[in-house]
């Protein structure tokens, strides 16, 4: 019997769970090499290539910070006028990166995120 169903129906709910933060308008389950495991987004190309940059950019930031000695971030904002892109580590593989409204507590959304991620990384 495959576990396909199982794992499918785990990874949804973890995409409900996280879109139902409050101020969280989109999100993916990445895999760290940037594959989409999960999505809430309509355009699976634009949700695709999200996923991608995504996991590009969460590389980065660790790739910094241990140059300079430092922790691997917690989260990661890209914040603009209106709105928030988040990136949150979910276990060693995969990470959940958001878009968000700014208008919200972004450090309180970030915190709820990681705390989601950690049961991610447990899970998955």
């Amino acid at each position: 019997m495959s576990s396909a169903g199982p794992l499918k129906q785990m990874i949804r709910q973890f995409i409900d769970e996280i879109k139902a933060v409050s101020g969280v308008n989109e999100c993916a389950l990445v895999s760290t090499d940037g594959i989409l495991i999960g999505k809430s987004f309509e355009d699976s190309l634009s949700a695709q290539s999200f996923g991608a940059m995504c996991a590009t950019m969460i590389a980065s930031s660790e790739a910094a910070a241990s140059v300079v000695n430092i922790e691997s971030p917690l989260w990661i904002v890209v914040n603009s006028q209106n709105s928030a892109i988040i990136l949150v580590p979910a276990g060693e593989r995969l990470l959940i990166a958001v878009t968000a409204n700014n208008d919200v507590h972004l450090e309180g959304v970030c915190t709820h995120l990681r705390e989601i991620g950690e049961r991610i990384g447990g899970a998955l």
